[in-house]
């Protein structure tokens, strides 16, 4: 039989690409598996809040809380049943928090001592770029001096009217015939 001659001849081209596969990896590769690339947002917190209130972010990505207010501030994520926080710092003013890591999915709320909250969702999934950009502050009202009235339109023609003047109302009758 002709198979049984060519058993050694196939087994010999298996080990020789499985050799040259091996020895591929072993030059080219760098050991190293790649980092996924990791964002870290900044949330500013003061006496009046967090800013922004709400962040999207992705796996991985990392969040660090800046204190921009004159007061110490303590921030926290509250935990059910009793339990210690699991991040509880007291940042002083200009003080920056260490980083939170996150690599796990769902809402992440992290108060202040004044009872103001972040909400960091992870990871995004929706449409867009994840984000946890300052909001831009909310402009205060321009004080305007005496109300001006508006001009009054003048009301819609009926149909079939015609003329500058305006139209005339006309009474029609109907008849039956009898």
């Amino acid at each position: 039989m002709r198979s049984n001659t060519l058993r050694p001849l196939i087994a010999a081209v298996a080990l020789v690409t499985a050799l040259c596969g091996a020895v591929t990896l072993a030059v080219f590769s760098g050991g190293e598996t790649p980092a996924a690339a990791v964002t870290r947002w900044t949330v500013e917190v003061n006496e009046g809040g967090f800013n922004p209130r709400f962040c999207s972010i992705v796996r991985n990505d990392e969040v660090q809380f800046k204190n921009v207010g004159k007061v110490p501030i303590r921030i926290f994520h509250p935990e059910v049943g009793g339990s210690p926080p699991m991040f509880d710092e007291t940042l002083e003013p200009g003080a920056i928090s260490g980083a939170q890591s996150f690599t796990f999915g769902g809402n992440y709320v992290v108060q202040s001592e004044f009872g103001d909250e972040v909400t960091i969702y992870n990871p995004n999934t929706g449409p867009g770029t994840p984000g946890c950009s300052k909001e831009a502050p909310t402009p205060t009202p321009t004080p305007t001096g005496t109300a001006t009235p508006t001009a009054t339109p003048k009301p819609p023609k009926p149909a079939n009217c015609w003329g500058i003047g305006g139209c005339a109302i006309s009474v029609g009758l109907a008849a039956d015939g009898q």
